[in-house]
């Protein structure tokens, strides 16, 4: 599954709209809540954990692409 298509799940918004930009403040229906669904959803999909330094750092869709990278996932 691809980024993306778990952002635009969780936040209920055309993935077509989504970019490494893409953050609570240009990005419907991302608040402080749904960032932790992001990041539960996330996990979920891509089998990892974050941790809690890792959770606060990840501020737009790039900062996540770049972390799972990191942990040699390709997202």
């Amino acid at each position: 599954m691809k980024l993306e298509s778990i952002i635009a799940n969780v936040l209920a918004v055309d993935e077509a709209q989504l970019n490494d930009e893409s953050n609570a403040q240009n990005t419907p229906n991302w608040d402080s809540a749904r960032h932790i669904e992001l990041m539960l959803a996330i996990e979920a999909a891509f089998q990892v954990q974050f941790t809690m330094p890792e959770i606060t750092g990840l501020q737009n869709l790039g900062d996540m692409r770049r972390v799972l990278e990191s942990k040699g996932i390709a997202a």
